[in-house]
Parts: structure tokens; sequence; C-alpha cells
């Protein structure tokens, strides 16, 4: 669920069944202006048991559509020969009849040969279905596919970590020029997660990388909601940067990003 500090209006992600019946207090990393958060009504996630039960059933009904697809098959396999009987007899002058009846198999064979393909095509969709619902156990198992849940405005983040409201800026002091990034790290899980080190890269107005770096989080692990700010410095920065993109190092897992 989404908040707003009252004081400041910086805005926060929090998970709404970490906050108990009676709500929490939460303090306001920018301001520190502590207030109390009640959750708001959202139906209770589905257990493990239950997201295996419907895992389950939805392979069965799979399996159920494939067993009669065969079945329908099987049952038609007989009339396929139907098309390789003779042409009908040519008809004769002024009978106003045809040497031959029509036949109705081969119609039924054309019609049971429709049948199949789109009774494999509801399958696929249940199967692609269950996919998209199962995302993040998907990429778990096949890191590959979040780029491809990501192109469909599905992103998976299976860290648990998101980055937020980053920003940057030039300062200049006695000891030099240096480049500041700050932004907020929050634990989206709803266990207590490590924080891995947090890549900074400075790029020009084309996107190429001109510098990077990487700077050690304030705390190695967070409690399921909690925020914290980082805070990252780099003297003398490129002077043709133009941006600054800040995410997690990689570490075999799908993270978060930013960019300001």
């Amino acid at each position: 669920m989404l908040i707003v500090c009252p004081s400041c209006a910086s805005r926060y992600e929090l998970d709404a069944a970490k906050l108990g019946p009676d709500g929490r207090k939460v303090r306001c990393a920018s301001c520190q202006t502590l207030w109390h958060v009640m959750p708001e009504a959202f139906p209770d996630a589905p257990t493990a048991e239950e997201t295996q039960a419907l895992l389950n059933e939805e392979l069965a009904q799979a399996a159920a559509i494939e067993a009669e697809v065969s079945a329908v098959a099987a049952e038609k396999g007989d009339d396929i020969e139907i098309d390789a009987a003779p042409a009908p007899a040519p008809r004769k002058q002024g009978t106003g009849r045809s040497g031959r009846k029509p036949s109705l198999k081969g119609a039924k064979t054309r019609l049971a040969g429709a049948a199949i393909p789109a009774m494999l095509g509801l399958a696929g969709f249940a199967l692609l279905g269950l996919l998209v619902w199962q995302r993040e156990r998907a990429v778990r198992s096949a890191p590959q596919l979040a780029s491809v849940f990501e192109a469909v405005g599905l992103p998976v983040n299976v860290r648990g970590l998101k980055l937020g409201a980053i920003e940057s800026g030039l300062i200049e002091d006695s000891g030099g020029r240096f480049l500041v990034v700050e932004g907020d790290v929050t634990n989206i899980a709803r266990v207590n997660t490590a924080v891995p080190p947090i890549e900074v890269s400075v790029k020009d107005g084309a996107g190429q990388t001109l510098y990077s770096w990487k700077t050690d989080p304030p705390r190695a692990e967070l409690e399921p909601s909690e925020l914290m700010r980082f805070r990252a410095r780099l003297a003398a920065p490129p002077a043709t940067g133009q941006t600054v993109l800040v995410r997690f190092a990689a570490s075999g897992a799908v993270g978060a990003a930013g960019t300001h």
C-alpha cells in the first residue's frame, strides 16, 4: 500500500500485511516524522498450499483437454479414408440427378480437424495464463524470462528490494567538485532481505557509461516494509556526464534500477 508523510508529503510503499489489524507507527526517512498507519482492506494472499492446489487444478484441466483431443482424433480416424474414394460418376444428360449420393463423412472429418487446433489453442491459453500468474516462480527457475515479462508490462522483482526517490547533484567545497547521489531502498518482500552493494553509473548524452562504481548500503539487511536512505559520492565526476543510473550490483537475481 502507498502511504504519504503528513509533514513533508514523501511517498512510500509498505506491505499492508505487516501492519497488523491495529496498524503500526512508521517514521519518515526524510523529515523523521512519526505517525500511525492503519492497514487497508486487501484480500489475503493465497498460501503456498492454495497456490499449489490451483496449479494442480490447472494442469489437470490441461491434461483433460489433451485427452479429449486425442479421443476425438482416434474416433474420427476411419473417416479420413473417405477423401480417397473415387470421384462421382458424370451426371447423365436429362436425368437431373447425380449418379451418387453426397457423402457427409468428409464434412465430419473436416469439422473434427478444425476442432483439434481450437482445443489445443484453449489449452495453450490456459497454460499461458498460469505462467503469467506464477511469473515470479517462473523467473526464479528461468531468469531469462524476466526481460520477456518486462517487455509486456509485467516486470518481476525477485530480489524483493525497490529503489526510489533517486536524487543527484554536483557540489563544490574546499576538497573539490563532487557528484552526490541519494535514494531510498525499500524491502517489499515478506521476509528479512539482504541488501547487496549499490552500483552507480554516470552516462553521457548517448547513453554510454563514462564511469561506474559501487557503494555499500548503510545496512546489510532490511525487515519487511522497512526503508532506508543511502548516499554515494564521486570525486571529480566526468564533465560530459548527463544522467545517473542506480541499481543493485549483479548477483544472479533480478533487481531494480532507477535513473536521474
